[in-house]
């Protein structure tokens, strides 16, 4: 499903349908495309991508309610690059400023981290 649909889809609920994994936006026009919910991420690095209709000023991410972070935009989305975390579960949340100052708040998407040494073989 191509985002500005899925946007529009998810541009009214609360929370994002099963399957999904999009963080839904609660009518501000954005979405959190990856992670997915339940993801695992098993790299030291990831770049979150979150998908916003219209012009939004800017787009932030918080980590399991931590400070709200600035993504960045290139090539049609936002994007915030993450490095030095470890193992656990995790819930990233986004928001979306208008050029107007008016902020909106997203739906959140729960995943987990799991980065045990590769190459070690499980008995």
């Amino acid at each position: 499903m191509a985002i500005a649909r899925l946007i529009k889809k998810l541009s009214g609920r609360k929370t994002a349908p099963a399957g999904t994994g999009a963080a839904a936006s609660g009518g501000n026009g954005a979405a959190l495309d990856y992670p997915q919910e339940g993801e695992t991420i098993v790299s030291p690095q990831y770049t979150f991508r979150v998908g916003a209709a219209g012009e939004p000023e800017r787009v932030e991410i918080s980590l399991n309610q931590g400070p709200w972070l600035p993504c960045r935009y290139a090539v049609g989305y936002w994007w915030y690059d993450w490095t030095g975390y470890t193992s656990g579960r995790y819930q990233a949340a986004v928001r979306v400023y208008t050029k107007g100052g008016q902020a909106a708040g997203g739906g959140t998407c729960e995943f987990q981290v799991s980065l045990e040494k590769t190459g070690k073989r499980r008995k």
